[in-house]
C-alpha cells in the first residue's frame, strides 16, 4: 500500500485488509496452490491409510496398516528434519519448490498404478508406505522454502491477515473439503449402482487427485510466480558456507536470538498442551463417565477451538501488542489445560478444550507472525524447519507420552485419616502439564514484553475495547555505529558515501547522519571549497 508525505496510513483490517493482501498477485497465485496442495495433501493422507487398508483382510490387519501410513509421514521429521531447512535457505526457493513437487507428483501417483500391474497385495502395501515416506520427506523441504519465501511478496504490514488467510485455507478450509470430496466420492459409488473399474475406484480417483494437484502446484509456480526465485546478496554469501556450517549457524542464531528463541519455545508449549489433552482424551473421558463419543467431542472440540482462535483471534484483540498476545495465549491455553484437570462434568471439559485449541490457534498465529517480520531472508528457512518440524514431533511426543503415562498410572485411592479420595492420574498430568505451560508461557511473555511497566490485565482490557493503553513500543536492534573524523577538506563525506555505497551492496541496511556535508547547501558549500580550478582572488572575501 502507498501512502504519500504528510498522510497517515490507512489502517485496514476484516474485509478490506483480506481483500488488500489478495490484490497482490503473487500472493494470490500462492495462495490458491496452497489451498490446493493442501487438499491434496488432506484426501491423500485419508485415501493412501484406506488405500492400503483395503489391501490386507482381517480387522487386526486392516488396522495396523490403517495407522502405519499415517505414522509413516511424520517418521521423515526424525531423518532429514535438521537439514531441510539447510537446503530451502541454500538453494533457489522457486526451483526448490518445483522440483519437490514434480518428485511428490511422481511418487503419490504410482501408488494406485502398482496393483493394476499386477503387484500382490504385500507389494501394494509397501510400495505406498516407501511412496509416502518418500513424499512426506520431500515435503520438509518444501514447506520451509514456501515459508521464507512468503514475506518477500507481501508488505510487513500485511504478513498477520496473509498468515490468518493461509493458515485457515490450510488446517480449516481444505480438511473438510478433503473429507466431503472423499464421502462424496465413495458414496456415489455405493448408490449408483455403476460397477466401476478396478482403477477407478473412489479412493484411487482421490489418489490420482492429491498426485495431480501436485503437478498443477509445481506448474503455477514455475511459470506464474516467478517472485518467488533468486536469492539476495546474503543469501548468496551464506549459500558459499557448507551445508554443516549453515546447520549450525542456524540453531546458534535462534539460540542467540532472544525473541526468535522465545517464540520457538512458546509455539512448542502451546503445542504439547494440546497433544496432552489428545493423548489423555480417552482416558480422560472415562473418568467423567463418558464413553466414545465424549473421545470423539473432545478430540473435534480442541481443532474447532484452533480454527476460532486462527480465524477471529486478530478481530478480539485488535490492537494488543502481538509479542503480548503471543504470550497471553500460551498461558490461557496451558491454564485451560489445568481446567480441564478439575472439570467435573461434560459440559465443562468441552468448553475447556475449546480454550485449549483457541490458545493453541492463537499463539500459533502470533508466533509465526512475528518470526515473518523478525527473521532475515538468509535464515528464515532454517529457523521456520526448526518450527514445522518441532511442531510435529513436539504434537507426536506429547500425545505418545500422556496416552502412555495415563494408561500406566490409571486411578488411585488416596487415604487420609477416615476421608478416602478417589485421585485420576491422568487428572493429575493435565494439572502438572498445565502448570509447566503457564510458566513457559509467563518466562515468553516477560522475556519478549515490549511495554514495560505497563499493567497486563487494563491493556488486555483496554485492548479488547478498541484502547490499548499504550502503543507498542520498537523492540531494540543490534547494530554498528561508524565515526569518520578530520577536519575540512579531509575527505569524510566522500568516505562516508562509499562506505554507505558498499554495506548496501552486501544487503545491509544504512542510515546516514544528516551532517552539513550531506544536505543540499552543505554539499555546495562543500564544492566551492574543495574546488581546485581556480585560484582565489585576492579580493575575495
Amino acid at each position: 500500500m502507498e501512502t504519500h508525505a504528510g498522510t497517515a496510513p490507512v489502517d485496514l483490517s476484516g474485509a478490506a485488509a483480506l481483500r488488500s493482501v489478495l490484490r497482490i498477485r503473487p500472493f494470490r497465485r500462492l495462495w490458491l496452490v496452497l489451498g490446493a496442495a493442501s487438499f491434496g495433501d488432506w484426501i491423500g493422507l485419508l485415501a493412501t491409510a484406506l488405500f492400503a487398508s483395503a489391501q490386507v483382510s482381517g480387522s487386526a490387519a486392516q488396522g495396523a496398516v490403517f495407522g502405519g501410513t499415517i505414522a509413516v509421514r511424520l517418521l521423515p521429521a526424525l531423518l532429514l528434519g535438521p537439514i531441510a531447512g539447510v537446503i530451502a535457505d541454500r538453494f533457489d526457493r522457486r526451483y526448490t519448490m518445483v522440483i519437490t513437487d514434480l518428485i511428490r507428483f511422481v511418487f503419490y501417483g504410482s501408488i494406485p498404478i502398482v496393483p493394476l500391474l499386477g503387484a500382490s497385495p504385500g507389494v501394494t502395501v509397501t510400495w505406498a508406505t516407501i511412496a509416502t515416506f518418500v513424499g512426506e520427506t520431500i515435503a520438509l523441504i518444501w514447506i520451509p522454502a514456501k515459508e521464507a519465501a512468503v514475506p518477500n511478496l507481501i508488505p510487513k504490514s500485511r504478513i498477520e491477515i496473509s498468515n490468518q488467510l493461509t493458515l485457515v485455507t490450510t488446517y480449516g478450509i481444505t480438511p473438510i473439503l478433503a473429507a466431503l470430496s472423499l464421502s462424496a466420492l465413495t458414496a456415489g459409488a455405493q448408490h449408483s449402482g455403476v460397477a466401476l473399474p478396478s482403477w477407478a475406484q473412489p479412493v484411487q480417483l482421490a489418489l490420482y487427485l492429491n498426485a495431480v494437484s501436485r503437478l498443477a502446484t509445481a506448474l503455477v509456480v514455475f511459470f506464474g510466480i516467478r517472485e518467488i526465485g533468486g536469492k539476495s546478496a546474503q543469501r548468496q554469501q551464506v549459500a558459499q558456507q557448507s551445508m554443516m556450517r549453515q546447520f549450525l549457524d542456524g540453531w546458534k542464531y535462534i539460540g542467540r536470538t532472544s525473541l526468535v528463541r522465545g517464540l520457538v519455545l512458546g509455539i512448542f508449549g502451546a503445542f504439547a498442551a494440546g497433544g496432552i489433552v489428545i493423548g489423555a482424551a480417552r482416558t480422560y473421558a472415562t473418568s467423567l463417565g463418558a464413553g466414545e463419543a465424549a473421545f470423539s467431542l473432545l478430540f473435534g472440540t480442541i481443532f474447532i477451538g484452533l480454527a476460532v482462535g486462527i480465524g477471529l483471534g486478530p478481530m478480539i484483540v485488535r490492537d494488543l501488542s502481538r509479542r503480548r498476545w503471543f504470550g497471553m495465549s500460551i498461558v490461557l491455553a496451558s491454564a485451560s489445560v489445568m481446567f480441564l484437570g478439575v472439570a467435573f462434568h461434560l459440559s465443562m471439559a468441552l468448553i475447556g478444550a475449546l480454550l485449549v485449541g483457541a490458545g493453541a490457534g492463537m499463539a500459533f498465529l502470533a508466533g509465526t507472525t512475528l518470526l515473518y517480520g523478525e527473521v532475515g531472508d538468509e535464515v528464515r528457512g532454517r529457523v521456520f524447519a526448526v518450527v514445522q518440524i518441532g511442531t510435529r514431533m513436539v504434537l507426536l511426543l506429547a500425545i505418545t507420552l500422556a496416552g502412555l503415562l495415563v494408561g500406566f498410572g490409571s486411578s488411585r485411592r488416596v487415604e487420609v485419616g477416615s476421608v478416602a479420595v478417589d485421585i485420576s492420574f491422568t487428572r493429575v498430568l493435565l494439572l502438572v502439564a498445565g502448570l509447566v505451560g503457564v510458566w513457559v508461557g509467563i518466562g515468553s511473555f516477560r522475556q519478549m514484553d515490549d511495554k514495560l511497566g505497563v499493567p497486563v490485565l487494563p491493556d488486555l482490557w483496554g485492548s479488547l475495547r478498541g484502547r490499548p493503553l499504550s502503543p507498542a513500543e520498537p523492540f531494540p536492534r543490534r547494530g554498528v555505529f561508524v565515526v569518520f573524523e578530520g577536519g575540512e577538506g579531509a575527505g569524510k563525506s566522500t568516505q562516508v558515501t562509499r562506505l554507505a555505497d558498499a554495506l548496501r551492496a552486501l544487503g545491509h541496511d544504512v542510515v546516514v547522519t544528516r551532517e552539513p556535508g550531506a544536505t543540499d547547501v552543505g554539499a555546495r558549500i562543500r564544492g566551492l571549497v574543495l574546488d581546485q580550478g581556480d585560484v582565489p582572488s585576492p579580493r575575495a572575501e
